[in-house]
């Protein structure tokens, strides 16, 4: 290898490095095609490229070359649906070439390097650039430089607020001082003026009649019961509705996001943040190898927070889920107190998690709520906001409660959302995703209508359900199925299962895991036994690269149809697939908490709730330990 030093023609020219990344929500089984067949990589290199790319986020394909080949190659990867970078190759000057002035890359000021090779300002040796680190770095200087901008901006409408509020106070008490001075002042004559008056005479009256009933009705109570006290006092109903606690005085909003009515207290054994004891141990053949990579992960100090921001926030929807609000909210500010929490990246969950608690307390969602959260959705990416709306409008369906018109109202957002994406790789997935929530919501409704009766208006969803079901996507014709049985027609049922079996095995023999994925939160309560049989069948016959997504779909799937055993096992197979591969404990975390919880909604759905907690406390045993130690207050 030629190690001489670089001449100034070749210093001065230009070269550039080749950085391919997945878009966001990607459709791997569609961007390996594109690989193989646009790209003419061949299966085997457009397959391992997806790997890399699905582990890691991105890869450098090319490194020091021309510009236009770069261009070249960058224009063909664009066209095949990747997002390509192309950045300036680092190259290793030689020393007596960078005796002059240059810009450091580090802190992009003026400097002439030191005898170290060592930039004066920020102390970074010239040789010894990470691209990865400084990219990092930069990246941080950017978001603190946002951060800064905000905080002035806040500080800003602040002030204006506290201006405006004082000029209306101001002008209030001008305008009483000027109706005394003019024998304008008659507080009653001004209460009762007018159309508005009218009405606060007519509420008066019919205030003081409801009053004067009220109290006819309970002295008649009274009388009719000897014994029964007039009055309750108000520490016996706080203790009633406060869970029997003495000392607690009544706490009306807690109460009605809880029906327990108890408030987790911090630090008790209630608490998700409090390690279990040795005898609630999480339990499985799998957690050993699970609780090696927790240790991994804790222990690695250049782990990046992202990973362990997803997992804690899937833990986090899920709690909202189950009706545990306070521990959902616990662990929601525990996560965001952490050191480097990225809330631009956690919007669309905590979104999700904001609509399930909602969606708990006994008195439902209140329209104000509901046109709150629609203004929160507003602000996200439009393939965030569609996804999300969509998924709400299903979850509104569900409700016996809501009118259809609500939940249809956020269909329609949704179909808004997707048409401001433009067309594209991304457009098409979201246009999935939209397919499959549209086809719950129309589960949903069908099952509140057949339940109330409504079976003209029930027959009518089972149509619509149908022709989408029409379209050969598994999770749409389990939909179908189960909405098949909510009518009345098993024969018609066992006929979707089957076609959906059908056509999860075609996806599994093509190792097309995008259509695998959405299956668990469309299964319901149908058996997936058979249905894990026939991909099995298909899965040990594949090359390993391939078995390790199919292993983890399945668990997922086995998990969601509460099969704990056979989810322990597929879970396993990935444990040993991934052995001394990029980015295995990340994937083993992901996993080992997405079947917890899976697992923890079923024993919820089944009246289980001793099986539920282990569940949730095995999620808790991988998260928590995950989050770094948050500052101290003050």
């Amino acid at each position: 290898m030629n190690t001489s030093p670089l001449s100034e023609e070749q210093a001065a020219t230009p070269r550039f490095d080749l950085i391919v990344r997945l878009p966001d929500n990607p459709d791997l089984a569609l961007l390996q095609h594109t690989a193989s067949t646009q790209l003419k990589l061949g299966e085997d290199k457009a397959a391992r490229l997806m790997t890399y790319l699905d582990q890691r986020g991105a890869t450098r394909i090319k490194s020091d070359i021309a510009r236009d080949e770069a261009e070249r190659t960058a224009q063909n990867f664009v066209a095949a649906g990747f997002l390509v970078e192309v950045k300036p190759t680092l190259a290793l000057l030689d020393k007596s070439i960078s005796t002059s002035d240059s810009e450091c890359p580090g802190c992009q000021r003026m400097m002439r390097p030191t005898a170290q090779r060592q930039c004066p300002h920020c102390l970074i040796y010239l040789d010894k650039i990470d691209p990865e680190k400084l990219r990092l770095k930069q990246i941080r200087e950017e978001e603190l430089r946002k951060l800064n901008a905000r905080l002035q901006r806040e500080g800003e409408l602040d002030g204006r607020q506290r201006q405006e509020d004082s000029e209306r106070a101001l002008r209030n008490r001008i305008r009483a001082e000027l109706e005394k001075e003019l024998g304008l002042h008659n507080p009653w004559q001004t209460f009762f003026r007018g159309r508005h008056g009218l009405i606060r005479a007519s509420l008066l009256a019919g205030l003081l009649g409801a009053a004067f009933w009220g109290g006819y009705r309970l002295a008649t109570h009274a009388t009719a019961v000897p014994g029964l006290p007039a009055a309750v006092a108000q520490d016996a109903l706080s203790r009633i509705m406060g869970g029997g606690l003495p000392a607690q005085p009544l706490d009306v909003t807690a109460f009605e996001q809880s029906p327990a009515g108890a408030v987790l207290q911090a630090g008790t054994a209630d608490s998700l943040l409090v390690p279990a004891g040795a005898d609630a141990a999480p339990a499985g053949g799998e957690w050993q190898g699970v609780a090696d990579s927790v240790a991994k992960a804790r222990g690695s100090a250049s782990a990046a927070l992202g990973e362990k921001q997803n997992l804690a926030l899937a833990l986090v929807v899920a709690l909202a889920e189950a009706g545990q609000v306070q521990r959902a909210n616990e662990l929601l500010a525990r996560l965001q107190a952490t050191p480097g929490y990225q809330a631009d990246s956690a919007r669309a969950d905590g979104l999700l998690a904001s609509a399930w608690m909602l969606l708990q307390r006994p008195s439902g969602a209140s329209q104000p709520a509901l046109e709150q959260l629609a203004a929160e959705a507003a602000q996200l990416k439009p393939h965030e906001a569609a996804v999300f709306n969509a998924r709400l409008a299903s979850m509104l369906a569900a409700r016996p409660e809501v009118a259809p018109q609500i939940w249809q109202a956020w269909q329609a957002r949704a179909q808004q959302s997707l048409a401001a994406l433009p067309t594209g790789v991304m457009r098409d997935y979201v246009a999935s995703q939209l397919q499959r929530w549209q086809g719950q919501a129309l589960l949903g409704a069908l099952q509140v209508n057949a339940a109330k009766g409504r079976w003209q208006e029930a027959n009518n969803l089972y149509r619509q359900l149908q022709q989408l079901a029409a379209n050969p996507v598994p999770a749409l014709q389990l939909q179908a199925s189960q909405a098949a049985l909510a009518v009345g027609k098993p024969d018609t049922a066992r006929s979707y299962l089957a076609q959906a079996s059908m056509q999860a095995q075609k996806a599994t023999q093509a190792g097309d895991q995008g259509v695998l994925q959405p299956l668990p939160d469309h299964q319901g309560n149908l058996a997936m036994a058979p249905l894990l049989a026939g991909m099995d069948a298909i899965v040990v016959k594949q090359n390993a690269a391939m078995q390790a997504p199919m292993y983890g779909a399945m668990a997922n799937i086995a998990a969601a149809a509460g099969m704990g055993e056979a989810s322990t096992l597929y879970q396993q197979r990935v444990a040993a697939l991934l052995t001394g591969s990029e980015g295995r404990d990340e994937q083993i975390l992901a996993l080992s908490v997405a079947c917890s919880t899976r697992l923890a909604r079923f024993y919820q759905q089944t009246r289980q709730p001793a099986q539920a907690e282990q569940q949730l406390r095995k999620a808790a045993a991988v998260v928590v330990p995950l989050l770094p130690a948050a500052p101290a207050a003050g």
